[in-house]
């Protein structure tokens, strides 16, 4: 074999190496990009248990965020009845955010009253873990409604980087 051949092999093999992690590459921004935009369905909303007057019902098996104190459910909400509390919409960091405020949230679920609230998402696309003060949440911070069907927190006081997204629980202290 002379040197030119080994030398058309290997860039060959280069090539070839190349075109898979292209490959590879595009598929996995596909399946993200579907995961992404593809909302949650809801099913039939069936009452929750609750500790306090917020009178919500969950979809089983459906998206909800709860709202608990000391391991104890206050409240469960699906997106129907985020969308109930009343929407805010609110310009943070250059996007526009729309949803119920926390504190609505909070107060609709008996909860009106708190030192910090420790937001918990699945993780997936961020640290899905975020303790706020009492005074860091505010009039505009709100639970944003994404397109994909799930809750993320969004505020004036809360960096990009820190937001929690697909939230699921709030548990209040």
């Amino acid at each position: 074999m002379s040197t030119g051949e080994g030398r058309g092999r290997s860039v060959r093999t280069r090539v070839t190496i190349a075109t898979v992690a292209v490959v590879l590459l595009a598929g996995m921004t596909a399946a993200w990009w579907f995961e992404s935009h593809t909302p949650v369905p809801r099913g039939p909303a069936q009452p929750v248990e609750t500790s306090s007057t917020a009178s919500t019902t969950a979809a089983p098996g459906g998206y909800a965020v709860r709202v608990t104190r000391d391991g104890t459910l206050l409240a469960s909400y699906d997106l129907a009845q985020l969308e109930a509390l009343g929407m805010k919409q609110v310009v943070v960091q250059g996007g526009t955010e729309q949803g119920p405020t926390l504190l609505s949230v909070l107060e609709r679920a008996g909860a009106g009253t708190f030192v910090s609230v420790t937001i918990l998402g699945t993780g997936a696309k961020d640290s899905g873990r975020l303790v706020l003060a009492a005074s860091a949440i505010g009039p505009e911070t709100v639970l944003d409604i994404a397109k994909r069907g799930t809750v993320k927190v969004a505020g004036p006081n809360i960096p990009y980087s820190q937001r929690v997204r697909d939230i699921t629980e709030i548990q209040v202290r």
